[in-house]
């Protein structure tokens, strides 16, 4: 069964380019267009997710907030969190476990990244 992905980003363009990278090599995508929606997306699957991709600058929740929302109810779920290049030094509260691709990045950075926290959660190197 192909990993379940929940990718949350405001940006339709973005949301589309990641949504599209990761299904062309097979995995599952779900894509919701803000935080809140992402955590109600999160709480109610069927099935649950193997993986959220989350934006930064979102409007309802911003990243880290639903970041820190979503360790409350799956504290084990893997998260890749996504950031603007301009806003690298910008403090960051986010868990250490929490990964940052930034903007503009590649699809095979993308799909590495995912890959990389899929494979740690299965207990893989």
């Amino acid at each position: 069964m192909a990993p379940r992905i929940l990718v949350v980003d405001d940006e339709p363009m973005v949301r589309a380019l990641i949504a599209r990278a990761l299904t062309d090599v097979g995995y599952e995508v779900i894509s919701v267009a803000d935080g809140r929606a992402a955590l109600e997306a999160a709480r109610g699957a069927q099935g649950g997710f193997d993986l959220i991709i989350t934006n930064n600058y979102m409007p309802g929740l911003t990243g880290p907030e639903l970041i820190a929302r979503v360790r409350q109810d799956f504290p084990s779920l893997p998260i890749l969190h996504i950031n603007d290049s301009s806003r690298k030094r910008a403090a960051q509260s986010l868990p250490e476990d929490v990964p940052t691709v930034y903007k503009p990045f590649s699809v095979a950075t993308l799909r590495e990244a995912v890959k990389g926290l899929l494979e740690s959660a299965n207990g893989g190197s």
